[in-house]
């Protein structure tokens, strides 16, 4: 009976949708310019692939989000907001307008709303004495994006598997790693700031910043890698048992699809290096080695092995056998976290770019001082700078360059607490599922594709956590992406849940 209505709606949406798109597209062309005419088209396209099927909309979303900054850069004006905005929008309303024909939409129950909400709700509050309404609203308005992007995002898990929202994921980044790698070696050209030698520049992507360029690239960069070492098993355990009916097929398919993962690992890997981001390439490292923890199911082991790891990296740097583009981006990278007072230190070349961050830095904590319980107002760094900034440092970059230190400096210790503690339940939650996907709660059948996902959201959280103590991630619709994977590691964590054996004997034996 359940498949007779969901054909009925199925159909009863494409009666409704295509008709009337091949209607408007038809007036468009006929009354409207070219241009205008083919952006028209691709948002009722937009539109109706998310009512058939929303899971195709959040692929869109997820690829269209990244180019903000290079619409606002190149194509200013052309759109009353960018393509990313516009297509959260319309996906999310296709989303809800679908569950309504079929009489079936309900807002999921996510394990991360409450924390979410918690530092949502705060940040919205602090808007109240914020001098700057302006500056506010839009940052608040993407951490409820965020949320509702999260929600999305565990009911396409649910209805139609993870396997879409990682294709999204992964396709954003390779699409922006292949902006990067041209940018930065066959272009040629580029702005002077990037320039690094003859010919040779740091890749940007579309971000038109090398630094949130590299961080994005590394968010993504775990996620691809859990993704490779789960279709690598996949094939290794196929392998072994070919002869069986349709396992020569299956081995050929699934060595299709270790080639082309692994080939988007790389993608990204050279991206990332090309990004010359220090504070993406700690944060890489630290998502690596976060990641061989928790790679065996014996802890010791990947105490062994992330000690091993950290050993040849000393070796390689103090033996000088580290590429020398590496070495010399982190010949200072001590005095990157070394938080010092910076007022009357002489400013040169070498020294500029740490020197400015630490600059924002000391402002942030004249703000927490001035402010410690209710913060400037959220997203207000920039608008009440003038008040906190050191004397030689008259222009604002927009936050502090640490997003803890910023976070505090405009919502206050309430908020930070806030903020902490829901990374503090998004870590949780993944190691909890990465115990349950593992066996280590007695689980016999742990599903190992879940698991090896789940690993790679461990190490997209680290990275982002070591980037954020450098630069704020939260730009050019990031932001989108960041709620997709929480509403990811949500659905991930819920099904671990329901197969352990020990929470299920708890649930039931509750009266």
């Amino acid at each position: 009976m359940s498949g007779i209505t969901v054909h009925s709606s199925r159909t009863h949406v494409l009666r409704l949708t295509l008709p009337l798109l091949a209607v408007l597209g038809g007036v468009l062309v006929a009354r409207l310019p070219l241009s205008a005419a083919v952006g028209a088209f691709g948002v009722g396209a937009v539109v109706a692939g998310a009512l058939i099927e929303p899971a195709l909309g959040l692929i869109v979303l997820l690829a269209v989000a990244p180019w903000a900054a290079w619409q606002n850069t190149y194509l200013p004006g052309l759109l009353p907001t960018d393509a990313g905005q516009l297509t959260v929008a319309l996906v999310l309303g296709a989303w809800a307008v679908r569950g309504l024909i079929r009489r079936e939409f309900e807002i999921p129950r996510m394990a991360l709303l409450v924390p979410l909400s918690i530092f949502t709700g705060w940040a919205a509050i602090t808007m109240l004495w914020a001098p700057d309404y302006s500056s506010g609203l839009p940052e608040v308005l993407k951490w409820i994006e965020m949320i509702l992007i999260a929600l999305f995002a565990v009911d396409v898990v649910r209805r139609r598997g993870a396997r879409w929202i990682v294709a999204g994921l992964l396709l954003s980044a390779a699409v922006q790693a292949l902006v990067g790698i041209y940018e930065a070696r066959l272009r040629g050209v580029g702005p002077e700031g990037f320039l690094l030698s003859e010919g040779v520049y740091r890749a940007y992507g579309t971000f038109e910043q090398p630094n949130p360029f590299g961080g994005f690239i590394g968010l993504n960069l775990p996620v691809a890698i859990g993704l490779m070492l789960a279709v690598w098993g996949s094939t290794w355990q196929a392998r072994t048992t070919w002869q069986m009916a349709g396992g020569r097929w299956r081995v050929l398919r699934l060595t299709f699809y270790v080639s082309l993962v692994s080939f988007v690992v790389l993608l990204l890997a050279a991206a990332l290096y090309l990004s010359f981001s220090r504070g993406a390439w700690l944060g890489a490292a630290a998502a690596l080695l976060a990641m061989g923890l928790f790679l065996p199911r014996r802890r010791w082991i990947g105490l062994a092995l992330i000690g091993g790891l950290i050993a040849i990296g000393l070796g390689l740097y103090s033996a000088n056998l580290l590429p020398a583009s590496i070495a010399d981006r982190f010949a200072d990278a001590g005095a990157l976290v070394d938080f010092r007072d910076v007022r009357g230190v002489k400013i040169n070349d070498a020294n500029y770019a740490v020197v400015e961050r630490l600059a924002h830095w000391q402002a942030a904590v004249r703000m927490i001082e001035a402010h410690p319980w209710t913060g400037v107002g959220f997203s207000n760094y920039q608008p009440v700078y003038e008040q906190y900034r050191l004397l030689n440092w008259p222009l604002p970059l927009g936050h502090a360059h640490n997003i803890y230190l910023n976070v505090a400096a405009e919502t206050g210790l309430p908020g930070l607490l806030a903020y902490l503690g829901l990374w503090v339940a998004v870590f949780a939650l993944t190691i909890r599922a990465l115990g349950w996907l593992s066996g280590v709660n007695r689980w016999p059948a742990p599903d190992r594709g879940s698991r090896w996902l789940a690993l790679g959201l461990l190490g997209a959280w680290v990275h982002l956590s070591v980037h954020h103590v450098f630069d704020n991630l939260y730009v050019n619709n990031v932001h989108l992406h960041i709620g997709a994977m929480i509403g990811l590691l949500s659905a991930i964590g819920a099904g671990a849940a329901v197969r352990n054996p020990d929470r299920s004997h708890r649930e039931h034996a509750a009266p």
